[in-house]
């Protein structure tokens, strides 16, 4: 979380970034707007490492999932599409990625007026809003994002539940959904190292997301 808010602050953006990690034990995110009295008492967090998203939505349970970023600097011609559009067409790539390895997924459809929900979801995967990415069916959800967007462009943060996918070829699906990446933000990829400042800078980001007042209050230390 804080590597990602780190690019979205400190990186002088000039086209997309993309980036992608796993976790190395179970971990639990929730949303930027959540209240931290309800989230600690859920019972989905006990004894696990809790963090405060820079970005929306609800509880997520992290370790078996496949974790990706991406940053649409704002004069970016992507960042001027409607966010529930790019939602979805994000999440569509995801689909024609696993498609592509015969796994056949849906979207969730959007509620009607007198079906909204009022407030953030509680949990992200339990609770599935309008354009997620759910299975054939529509019974369980494979994908998630959440979104933050300033004067600086887009946040997104999004997540793919690859325990509900068996003998997924991960590699071959990441290629996939790169190529559907580029085509969405109509670019090419290209890989950069971490430049020289990222330990020093990285360092005072992730002090803040480790903090109490973040975790607590959404405040800044």
């Amino acid at each position: 979380m804080a590597t990602d808010f780190w690019l979205f602050k400190k990186k002088g953006l000039i086209d997309p970034v993309f980036r992608h990690y796993g976790w190395i034990e179970d971990e639990i995110t929730f949303g930027y707007g959540q209240n931290w009295n309800w989230v600690k008492n859920q019972h989905q967090v006990e004894g696990l490492k809790i963090t405060r998203r820079p970005t929306g939505g609800g509880i997520v349970h992290h370790g078996r999932d496949w974790t990706y970023t991406l940053i649409l600097p704002h004069k970016h011609l992507s960042s001027k599409l409607p966010a529930l559009d790019f939602y979805e067409a994000i999440h569509l790539s995801i689909g024609n990625a696993l498609l592509d390895q015969n796994v056949a997924t849906s979207l969730m459809p959007c509620p009607t007026q007198s079906e909204k929900q009022k407030g953030i979801p509680g949990d992200c995967f339990l609770e599935p809003v309008g354009k997620d990415l759910m299975n054939k069916g529509g019974s369980k959800k494979i994908a998630g994002a959440a979104m933050k967007r300033t004067k600086k462009g887009i946040l997104i943060q999004g997540t793919i539940d690859i325990s509900k996918l068996s003998n997924l070829d991960s590699d071959k699906f990441f290629k996939y959904f790169v190529k559907e990446i580029e085509c969405l933000v109509s670019e090419k990829t290209k890989v950069e190292r971490w430049p020289v400042e990222f330990d020093l800078e990285h360092k005072a980001y992730v002090k803040q997301f480790a903090s109490s007042v973040w975790l607590e209050n959404r405040k800044i230390n």
